[in-house]
């Protein structure tokens, strides 16, 4: 026999998901669940939380753009009347449209662009002054260009320029800005790396609809209703955020296979399940995210799992083994931590 992987399945509705004691009285509060119930899943079918070997909760973690300043530094011989062409080389964590890959994950075009000529106050232009020509140059290359993946501004430090990634952009990094001294008298003048300082790192986010559409869920007019999407309430929310709860049950089927079949012992199988929760509509208290999450911390202490308040960012080991893991990434030790 086969398997087509792990089973997967979107829910946002919050009654998809039901738990019952042995006696199959509803539980309605996570704190009652024990480790001798079951729950329910609509289009999976009923578990026992006894046969669960490995389960992890893991909250949708919103996108961060980076932010990062660049420290400029006055090329070399440059006077007043003498223009900057600045070059910002960036990097890309995911696919994204040929205006900014080119056909390959991590190659980004360049930005390239030029100051108009810069006269300072002094004998030369300083660094303050060069840092606000480059943002006004930027401005007005993205309202010609219109591909502002990015702002450019002068950041705290008035010879600081300052790059941060515009919403919907996150998964773009600056890689490196160089600055070169344009004149006429200069054909030749050497690029010069600017310094960088990471302010926030960037984060494409986890646990996302638009990326759940796409990397889980994403069909062709070949493959229709690959995954069994048979009502609007397992669709995706492309606006929306998921949890996502993995887990594996194993169980023992006893079959009589033959009257004289020899030696014939209960039959091992092992079951992997993905949901995705939408949090808009299931992660409050007492909820599906949280009935989740509780039989999670049920499963701690066994099979390896651990439910315990761990900063983020996580070790691998620590990925693997913590039960519950929350929205900035750091492991937590109760179903109310978990969901606030």
């Amino acid at each position: 026999m086969f398997t087509l992987s792990d089973k997967q399945r979107v829910l946002n509705q919050p009654s998809s998901v039901k738990v019952f004691s042995a006696a199959n009285a509803e539980r309605t509060t996570s704190a009652s669940i024990t480790a001798t119930d079951k729950f329910l899943i609509d289009g999976f079918g009923h578990f026992d939380v006894a046969a669960i070997t490995a389960i992890k909760a893991r909250r949708a973690r919103p996108a961060v753009g980076e932010s990062a300043t660049f420290a400029i530094s006055v090329p070399k011989d440059f006077a007043n009347g003498d223009a900057i062409e600045v070059k910002v080389e960036m990097d890309t964590a995911r696919y994204d449209s040929t205006l900014f890959v080119q056909d390959r994950l991590g190659g980004v075009k360049p930005m390239v662009f030029t100051t108009a000529p810069i006269i300072g106050a002094g004998v030369a232009p300083t660094a303050a002054e060069i840092a606000t020509a480059v943002n006004t140059a930027y401005t007005n290359y993205v309202n010609t260009f219109s591909k502002g993946t990015f702002q450019i501004a002068v950041g705290g430090s008035a010879s600081n320029i300052t790059t941060v990634a515009n919403a919907g952009y996150e998964h773009i990094t600056v890689r490196k800005v160089s600055i070169k001294r344009l004149s006429d008298s200069a054909f030749l003048s050497t690029a010069l790396a600017l310094p960088k300082t990471v302010v926030a790192a960037g984060f494409e986010g986890e646990g996302l609809g638009k990326f759940l559409e796409e990397s889980i869920r994403m069909a062709t007019p070949i493959t229709t209703n690959p995954y069994g999407v048979d009502n609007s309430e397992t669709q995706v929310d492309l606006r929306g955020s998921y949890t996502a709860v993995y887990f594996t049950v194993a169980v023992n089927y006893e079959e009589t296979l033959s009257t004289v079949a020899a030696d014939v012992k209960p039959l091992g199988a092992t079951h992997q399940f993905v949901l995705f929760l939408n949090e808009s509509t299931c992660l409050a208290a007492n909820s599906a995210i949280a009935k989740l999450a509780a039989i999670a911390l049920l499963k701690a202490g066994t099979n390896g799992l651990t439910a315990t308040a761990i900063a983020a960012p996580l070790t691998a080991a620590q990925e693997r083994t913590e039960v519950m893991i929350d929205e900035v990434g750091a492991s937590v030790a109760t179903v109310a931590t978990f969901i606030a």
